[in-house]
């Protein structure tokens, strides 16, 4: 009966630690991190790719390659939940909170016959749910957090399978290895793992018992293993291309560089943390200095505990092995290479602390100030994650606050209204752009401000534009009662953009001139900026032509710009996609105004004269021009805009 009490106790106390550990990891997820950046827009995008049977891949190929089960793993929840934004960051937040009840299993069942073994997993299971390093990882929205799941998952598996002595609990500790290799480069070491640690609990050289429970590890593994290693074996530059962009500069430097950067990591578990903003709060080591105290009272205590070195050893070995990552590549002490590390390093002060519990029974006093340490170490990771973390410089910039500002400005209104974001290039190949085209809904129109400007001719409804400081002021010069937000870079105070918010009822400037020419009654053409001053042979002219829609089409048009001679219909010319594709004709949106620049060239042999200057549209497939509607119209397909002096 007390038995099943103490169970019931230990059970009660896990899943409130496990509740902390979800309330950590899922508490402001939209808003901290800040921003959306890069990594995390990739992996929704191939997630949805995948979701649409558009990709199936087992490994993806996409910039220095990356396993693919983590991208599965966010397929199948956008299956369950829906597609959105913080997706991914909910998975891995999903992943980091498992990991915490997983370390009190995994650490309970490796210290079994400990006469501390559950009280040293709760507090292991405390500590993890609390660190900070932790909880920030798993808030990114990365597959790195799947590693160190994976790593004591191993290590209680492990351990498992020794005291049940069954081939398969070995198979089954080989499939969770095998399934490992699909989480990320980190992941790498553990079958190096998984070997010290079921040669250690072995307890001993029996060749026969080795020889079979070590087959069924290797069977197991092997059978899960099998695709990404039949990739590799086709593809073996892509096993090692992004271990190889990592380590470039460690390998350079040789011997020295491995010692340093193996300081640096031990370091930082104590005194100096990672620096980098997106990993951690700059600097600040893994653990505080009441956990630090902890941790080297727990490593006092593994020395003395002879009676358990093969566990202790096997659960050290684990924790530096998962530590080579980082210390065979760049960046040392980077957080995210040695996450793998973290479930068991929070078993050492785990153990230092158990045991001063331990000794303190009957001494209520001491105890509360032992249990008073602990918490003020949790609140401390806590207040430092919550507190610290977001008023930290350098997180606009790691996390791309501003772009998804802008973003967000223009997904929003586009519910109710219009949304215009109006980037540069670099801007719209950006995967969290990307991922706001696929998952917005309403009037969003997306716009390359380097080849072209759109906007409402009149804006029937509220209309924001989210858009580089570039162009904030031509939206401004076409509507005079638009508002302007600033966007402001931190902690460098300067303009990255702005949001344009122009009012319901407004007409624009020069969209609502009477047309030159129509163009298959959909097309308007307002206005051709010709040059005024006369131009050379060899010279590159641009054009500007200006466009409103009538009516909306379904084919993606091009333009021409021909300039013609007395008795030559053609004696140069460019044409192109509107927009150089960016925003194609079946995209613009009725009584919408575009404005075009196309870069006419002029032969070097052309003589002088005056030359006049047509312009058309044509559907590139059929090579079909549009038909033209304009006043004192000389051609049916061509309409003349202007003059141009050749000198």
């Amino acid at each position: 009966m007390r038995a099943i009490v103490n169970q019931s106790r230990w059970g009660l106390i896990l899943t409130a630690v496990t509740l902390l550990a979800a309330v950590a990891r899922y508490s402001l997820l939209a808003t901290l991190p800040p921003g959306y950046w890069f990594d995390e827009a990739h992996k929704s995008l191939v997630a949805l790719q995948i979701l649409r049977g558009e990709r199936f891949p087992i490994y993806v190929t996409d910039f220095q390659g990356l396993e693919a089960g983590y991208f599965w793993l966010l397929a199948g929840w956008y299956r369950l939940w829906g597609p959105d934004y913080f997706g991914s960051r909910a998975l891995s937040a999903l992943l980091g909170t498992a990991t915490v009840p997983l370390t009190f299993w995994a650490v309970r069942t490796l210290y079994r016959d400990h006469r501390r073994a559950d009280l040293i997993a709760l507090l292991s299971a405390l500590w993890l749910s609390a660190l900070l390093w932790h909880v920030h990882w798993s808030r990114l929205g990365l597959e790195t957090i799947a590693v160190p799941l994976f790593a004591i998952a191993l290590l209680g598996l492990l351990a498992w399978a020794w005291q049940r002595e069954s081939p398969w609990a070995f198979a089954l500790a080989g499939m969770a290895l095998g399934a490992s290799q699909y989480a990320n480069p980190g992941a790498r070491v553990l079958p190096l793992e998984a070997l010290t640690t079921f040669l250690l609990l072995a307890g001993g050289f029996r060749p026969r018992r080795l020889f079979v429970h070590g087959l069924a590890l290797l069977l197991g593994a092997i059978l899960v293993y099998a695709p990404l290693g039949w990739f590799f074996w086709q593809n073996p530059e892509w096993f090692i291309s992004r271990m190889a962009f990592a380590s470039s500069n460690v390998r350079a430097g040789g011997l020295p560089v491995y010692f340093d950067n193996a300081i640096k990591t031990l370091a930082s578990f104590n005194f100096w943390g990672d620096v980098m903003p997106r990993h951690n709060l700059s600097g600040r080591p893994a653990f505080d200095v009441a956990a630090s105290l902890w941790m080297f009272t727990g490593v006092g205590v593994m020395l003395f505990e002879r009676g358990y070195w093969r566990r202790h050893l096997a659960l050290l070995l684990a924790l530096a092995i998962n530590v080579l990552p980082v210390i065979l590549s760049d960046g040392a002490p980077g957080f995210g290479r040695t996450l793998g590390a973290v479930p068991m390093l929070v078993v050492l002060p785990a153990i230092g602390a158990a045991a001063a519990f331990n000794w303190a029974r009957g001494k209520r006093r001491l105890q509360l100030l032992l249990a008073g340490s602990l918490i003020v170490s949790a609140g401390w990771n806590l207040y430092d994650y919550f507190g610290r973390y977001p008023r930290q410089p350098g997180l606009f910039d790691s996390f791309e606050v501003g772009l998804w500002t802008l973003s967000q400005a223009a997904a929003r209104q586009a519910a109710a209204g219009t949304g215009y974001l109006v980037l540069d290039e670099a801007g719209l190949e950006h995967p969290a752009v990307q991922l706001t085209r696929e998952l917005t809904g309403g009037d969003l129109r997306i716009i390359n401000g380097q080849k072209c400007f759109a906007y409402p001719a009149h804006s029937a409804t509220d209309t924001i534009f989210g858009t580089l400081p570039q162009w904030i002021a031509p939206v401004v010069a076409q509507y005079p009662a638009a508002h302007v937000t600033d966007v402001m870079h931190e902690p460098e105070a300067y303009q990255y953009g702005g949001v344009v918010s122009v009012p319901a009822g407004q007409a624009s400037v020069d969209g609502n001139a009477e047309p030159i020419a129509m163009f298959g009654g959909s097309f308007a053409l307002l206005a051709a900026t010709l040059p005024a001053d006369p131009v050379r042979p060899g010279d590159s002219v641009p054009i500007t032509l200006r466009w409103r829609m009538a009516e909306p089409v379904d084919t993606a048009y091009s333009t021409f710009v021909h300039l013609v001679g007395v008795g030559k219909p053609l004696v140069a010319g460019v044409d192109a996609a509107p927009c150089a594709g960016w925003y194609p004709t079946d995209r613009w949106h009725t009584d919408e105004v575009v404005q075009d620049q196309l870069t006419l060239v002029i032969p070097s042999d052309l003589v002088a004269g005056n030359y006049e200057v047509a312009v058309g549209m044509y559907n590139w497939i059929s090579s079909e021009r549009l038909p033209v509607v304009q006043t004192n119209g000389r051609e049916p397909d061509r309409a003349f805009v202007g003059s141009m002096v050749v000198k």
